[in-house]
């Protein structure tokens, strides 16, 4: 038995979210029937992380196991010849059984975009939010987000009960002309985190919550106030270190 390692880029618009579902369409699901096709054989795929519907993938790390003999070169070509456009293989690779897309993993490194102009280019892509915002106060918010906190008022554990508590590397809000990024990479994410946080920022940036709300969000696990998630176009699974 083989273990392949594979690098894989989505367009999350008209999925379901990564994982497998009872119902609705995912980039698990679509991947997995794609290769149990190609290699004629079932195929089940583990990726470093679930992505939530709408959510995009530049670097979604995939490792799956086979029989077959077939070539990594050949596979790739295979793969992307049978995917849907919103799917592709950047690079595959065979690697040690031991390698584990999720459980290997040092980190997890996602972006968000943010448009503060209206164009067609970006509206899959981004969150169009026309009004003035604060880059400066949403920096210094954005610093606090960095270290060991329980994540509770930003997230969901992937099971019910589950630890809530995450490291996070680093938390960057920077301005690109008329684009705002935010870059956040952690041990690991809860459900909706990225985008509860990007929401939080954004409400500092208006001036609809202070750097103090977030700051009491994450030391008396105190939820910040009418708190909406930013929307899912904008977020990208941007890089996985191991």
């Amino acid at each position: 038995m083989r273990r392949i390692k594979m690098v894989v880029a989505y367009d999350g618009t008209g999925y379901n979210g990564w994982q497998v579902q009872p119902a609705g369409r995912t980039v698990q699901g679509h991947l997995e029937e794609v290769l149990s096709r190609v290699l004629k054989e079932r195929v089940r795929v583990v990726g470093s992380g679930r992505t939530d519907a709408g959510v995009h993938a530049l670097f979604q790390v995939v490792h799956f196991d086979t029989s077959s003999t077939m070539p990594a070169d050949v596979m790739l070509k295979a793969f992307n010849a049978n995917l849907d456009s919103s799917v592709v293989v950047r690079w595959i690779e065979e690697v040690d059984s031991s390698f584990h897309a999720r459980f290997s993993a040092k980190s997890r490194v996602y972006r968000y975009f943010i448009s503060l102009v209206r164009l067609p280019f970006f509206h899959r892509y981004s969150w169009y939010f026309p009004a003035q915002l604060d880059i400066d106060a949403m920096r210094a918010a954005s610093s606090l987000f960095v270290g060991d906190h329980d994540f509770a008022c930003y997230g969901k554990p992937m099971v019910p009960g589950g630890e809530t508590k995450r490291r996070v590397f680093r938390c960057q809000v920077r301005r690109r002309r008329a684009r705002v990024e935010v870059v956040v990479e952690a041990n690991a994410f809860l459900r909706k985190m990225v985008r509860n946080m990007v929401g939080a920022l954004v409400k500092v940036g208006q001036g609809k919550a202070s750097v103090e709300d977030i700051e009491l969000s994450l030391k008396e696990l105190k939820p910040i106030r009418a708190l909406k998630p930013a929307p899912p176009q904008g977020l990208f699974l941007w890089r996985v270190n191991y």
